[in-house]
This record gives C-alpha cells, structure tokens and sequence, in this order.
C-alpha cells in the first residue's frame, strides 16, 4: 500500500445558523404573523388609494342637492311668493 492514498473524512463544518430542525419558536411566529397582517392591511390601502386617484368621482354618492337645481334654475322661490 505505499502507492495508495487514504484520505480521512472531514469533519463537516460549524454551523454558525440555528439548529436545523426546531424551527421557529412561539413569539417568532406571533411576530411573523402580525408582521405578514400588517402587510396586507398596507397593500389593501396602497390599492385602495390607488384605486381612488384613478377615479376619484365614482366612489362618490350622488349628492340631494342635485334634484333641486331644476328648480332653482328656472326661478321658482317658494320663499319669494310671500
């Protein structure tokens, strides 16, 4: 065997992470989750928002005054008869 090389296995290296396998604890998951809530309450908004800049006047309801106008316009004051 003086022509043979061995080679000893490696030892693999440190794991500078958390441990594989336990995942995440019960405060990083609360955590996670309100943090993953509050980015869909954001882009909910962020839509929204969007939404009513392109078309501001849709989202608006029709406002009473318009059904009186005819009237004013032609100049019928019931106030004014007196």
């Amino acid at each position: 065997m003086s022509g043979t090389w061995t080679l000893s296995p490696e030892p693999p290296p440190p794991s500078t992470g958390p441990p594989v396998g336990t995942g995440l604890d019960v405060e990083q998951r609360t955590v996670f989750a309100f943090v993953l809530c509050l980015l869909v309450v954001l882009v909910l908004l962020m839509v929204r928002c969007v939404r009513i800049l392109l078309d501001p006047y849709s989202r608006m309801p029709a406002s009473s005054w318009t059904d009186h106008k005819e009237a004013l316009e032609r100049g019928q004051f019931d106030y004014a008869l007196v």
